[in-house]
């Protein structure tokens, strides 16, 4: 069982626009944003790639679509674990 990523991201003073670019580039860099929630996603990698290789991966995703789309600032919160993302409606 490889590690399952969950990112919170606040994408602070960027404009609808912006996010609405960041969104469609998370996803087709095969992230699944979580519906019910404001920017956070969630992916999960193959076995054998470590915590080190899995945050670069991230860091990669997501510096890279920051670029491209010129986001102003953004904070992000990352958890890794070998369990399951639980998510929905409590």
């Amino acid at each position: 069982m490889g590690l399952n990523a969950l990112i919170s991201i606040d994408l602070k003073t960027n404009s609808s626009e912006k996010i609405n670019h960041f969104n469609e580039a998370m996803q087709e860099k095969e992230w699944s944003k979580i519906e019910s929630m404001d920017h956070t996603w969630v992916s999960s990698f193959n076995d054998g790639i470590s915590r080190e290789k899995a945050l670069e991966v991230i860091q990669s995703d997501v510096t890279t679509i920051k670029q491209e789309y010129d986001l102003e600032t953004l904070s992000i919160a990352v958890q890794l674990s070998k369990e399951d993302i639980v998510q929905g409606d409590f």
